[in-house]
């Protein structure tokens, strides 16, 4: 934005004059302006400046002069003509619309500039005109490849150097610039000022991290580093319709613009913008208006910053980099076409592992290679002039990926340790020269536990991923289960050529995870549900993600401090809205085939005689409702986001101690407890799938009745952060972050079909299903 007070002065003979007083406060995608009148083509420039010289936007606190057009006093001036136009929804060069045209110097595009808010003039001014008029003008947003970009950053960037005659920036004149320069630190850092840098942790990480990202490992960064990025930043918003459609229900005014009190009410009387702004605050009656206000004031702020009210600009800005996920919040969008991947070939195995590089190359990303480089493994090898061919292969692509594996793994280390390379990198095989990963460096690895080339404990390569940064570093290891009484081992780990990455487009997710900001793990645990098919999901969507949103359905009004009744069982009437999402989820799966080969046409033809809603109070409120919060609180101290439908799940049990899980007052399930038929196959814990179909094909739900029907729960579960499973796990996760551990863990980190809880206040049994085969 720029934010301008409009001075207007005594007139003179020739066009009426006056001083805007400008200051950068950050740029951002701009909304069609408010109607003004009076105004024909205005221009801005420098005062003592001839006309019609840079663009408004690269002036920062710089005084410039406004000479009206025709109509407002006098002549226009001499500049070139700006024929009136429309430009994607934007109206400029209208007199019922205006905007601010300011011509580029050397013949490029003009910036354009319009008003903000509703602001009139005549089209003349007499004498005894003198006011000050507030104004937010809003810069419009531009293409990726509008070289008014290019403009706007060199302006930037000089500013940054400030006149220095070298073509790089070193992290100290970044860091001072944004300091000192408050247009340089609302241009690249836009909610955080200078002054906090050196006061502000958070703020001081977020400087760093933006000077990594450009540098990639190198002391000092070039100007086509620094404007690549914000071409990237600058590109539309893929989700712009979604958002306008959001913004027109917050804005019951019409104005086109919120005030936090007209956000306040909005959330309050509408669920779905509640489910939006606040995707991260359960619906829960328990919540009263004091922590309701807070939590709206939190985003208020975050949006709008110190104004009074925030518009469409802001709104967008706001979520500018996310794309919606129906029903469980947000998450980053990867446009793989715009994105550059750079394989090292030696040991990725393009041709001895074909598939592999097949799945890469259909995925979408830009891919370019590293070949005519030696096995880095042969004796006497000399590592460095090798290294130097990479890194000028990196010059030349500017990838946004770096891929490598097995012996080429060498390869990617030497970067890192030779600082050749700080960039997101995705390390297939962990090589055994990969011992400590680079600090600040978003990295995936990926092994198997049957890797006869590189075998390394699991152990081993979670110390490996601990010594990376924070949330930024995330091991995809395929794990095998233990074995059954028959002998049998449901699931096999990966060898050295790992099968499990060239299914359910698994090895793309891994790329799309390691470039999403925010972190690798917990983007590839949002891409869970998009193995389910859009019927599962609709039927998750529609009962909710969370307890409290599952009692809407409730029709008794016990709680726990008046709950009497020791019948906590109640049919679900047939044909109503809540039995036909129970029968969806019930009998849809996912997208992939299961591993375990229960058959999907069987269980088409499984007949459901029975819904029953389990209705208790107490286990709820004493055993589920805490832990879910106690999760919640532990995802905040690491930093997370937790999400309702990522880190919540709708599974299924099958027991024989069905009656004694309804019924218990305090845990329905006990995972010390828990019987030994699963144990020795990933760990002690209550076991859950993900699939109906698995539950009914096994022994789990125990014999059938007299009648040959049998009964299977359906459980909201509170799964956090999942790890993969081990038979080797006792009952306690490993530390994800010290001193918070994992909260569950799953059969595959690709598509998880089975899922173990080890706390009883984990899952709550929603319904009872009856069915016969």
């Amino acid at each position: 934005e720029l934010h301008l007070v409009l001075l207007f002065g005594q007139p003179a003979p020739s066009p009426a004059t006056g001083l805007i007083l400008a200051r950068m406060a950050g740029q951002m995608p701009g909304s069609p302006p408010q109607q003004a009148s009076g105004w024909m083509q205005p221009q801005l420039r420098p005062i003592g400046s001839p006309p019609g010289t840079v663009p408004l936007g690269t002036l920062g606190s710089s005084q410039l002069m406004f000479q009206g057009g025709p109509g407002i006093g006098g002549p226009s001036l001499q500049a070139p003509a700006l024929a009136p136009r429309v430009q994607s929804g934007s109206f400029t060069g209208s007199a019922g619309r205006p905007m601010f045209h300011v011509p580029s110097p050397g013949g490029q595009a003009p910036g354009q500039f319009g008003i903000r808010n509703d602001f009139h003039m005549q089209p003349t001014l007499s004498a005894a005109t003198a006011a000050a008029v507030p104004m937010r003008i809003v810069r419009n947003s531009t293409s990726p490849d509008d070289p008014e970009i290019t403009h706007e950053v060199s302006n930037i960037w000089k500013r940054i150097v400030r006149g220095d005659e070298t073509e790089t920036m070193s992290r100290l004149q970044f860091v001072r610039a944004l300091m000192e320069d408050r247009t340089v630190a609302s241009f690249v850092l836009p909610g955080i000022a200078g002054q906090a840098l050196m006061e502000d942790d958070d703020s001081y990480e977020a400087a760093h991290h933006f000077f990594n990202d450009m540098a990639r490992g190198k002391q000092r960064v070039r100007f086509q580093d620094f404007l690549k990025n914000f071409k990237h930043s600058k590109a539309s918003v893929s989700n712009a319709t979604e958002l306008r459609a959001i913004f027109e229900r917050l804005d019951v005014n019409k104005d086109n613009r919120i005030s936090r009190h007209e956000l306040l009410s909005a959330v309050k009387s509408d669920k779905v913008l509640f489910d939006f702004i606040l995707r991260h605050v359960e619906a829960s009656d328990e919540m009263d208006d004091e922590e309701l206000s807070n939590r709206v004031d939190e985003v208020y702020k975050a949006i709008a910053g110190d104004w009074v009210h925030f518009d469409f600009a802001d709104f967008i800005a706001y979520f500018r980099t996310m794309t919606r996920v129906e029903g469980c919040g947000l998450h980053y969008n990867i446009e793989r076409n715009k994105k550059r991947v750079l394989i090292i070939g030696p040991g990725f195995g393009a041709q001895m592992n074909p598939a592999q590089t097949h799945v890469v190359v259909q995925s979408g990303y830009q891919v370019y290679w590293v070949h005519n480089i030696p096995n880095p493994e042969e004796a006497e090898f000399m590592m460095l002039p090798h290294v130097t061919k990479i890194r000028e292969s990196i010059d030349q692509v500017q990838p946004d990926l770096l891929m490598c594996g097995s012996k080429g793994g060498a390869y990617g280390v030497a970067l890192w340790q030779m600082g050749y390379w700080r960039g997101p990198t995705l390390l297939i095989n962990a090589h055994p020269s990969c011992t400590e990963l680079p600090y600040d460096v978003p990295i995936v690895v990926t092994h198997g536990d049957q890797d006869p080339v590189y075998p390394r404990p699991r152990e081993d390569l979670e110390h490996l991923i601990s010594t990376g940064s924070r949330s930024m570093c995330f091991l995809y290891h395929s794990t095998t289960s233990g074995t059954l009484a028959s002998g049998h081992t449901p699931r096999v780990g990966d060898q050295h050529n790992m099968a499990s990455l060239i299914h359910f487009e698994t090895l793309p997710r891994l790329m799309d995870s390691v470039l999403c900001p925010e972190g690798p793990e917990l983007h590839m645990m949002r891409t869970w549900l998009d193995r389910l098919t859009p019927q599962r999901l609709d039927a998750e969507r529609g009962l909710g993600y969370t307890s409290a949103q599952l009692r809407k359905f409730w029709v008794s009004t016990q709680t726990k401090a008046n709950q009497s009744s020791r019948d906590f069982l109640y049919d679900v009437p047939r044909g109503s809205l809540e039995s036909q999402l129970v029968i969806t989820a019930f009998r849809s799966s996912a997208k992939d085939p299961s591993t375990y080969g229960f058959s999907k046409d069987r269980w088409d033809r499984v007949g459901i005689i029975r819904i029953q809603r389990i209705e208790n109070a107490v286990q709820y409120e004493s055993g589920n409702a805490p832990y879910y919060q106690s999760v919640r609180h532990s995802f905040e101290a690491q930093g997370l986001e937790f999400v309702p439908g990522v880190h919540t799940r709708w599974l299924f049990h099958g027991s024989s101690a069905v009656d004694s899980i309804v019924s218990n007052p305090i845990q329905g399930f006990q995972p010390v407890a828990s019987g030994t038929a699963g144990e020795a196959v990933w760990g002690r814990g209550t076991y859950f799938a993900r699939d109906a179909g698995y539950v009914a094909s096994g022994p789990f739900c125990g014999a059938p009745a007299v009648d040959g029907t049998r009964r299977m729960l359906m459980c909201l579960v509170t799964t956090g952060m999942s790890c993969a499973g081990s038979p080797k796990h006792n009952g306690i996760l490993p530390v994800r972050l010290d001193p918070h551990r994992y909260n569950s863990s799953v059969d595959s980190l690709s598509s998880p079909e089975i899922i173990v809880v080890q706390h009883p206040g984990a899952a709550y049994p929603a319904y009872l299903i009856t069915f016969i085969s």
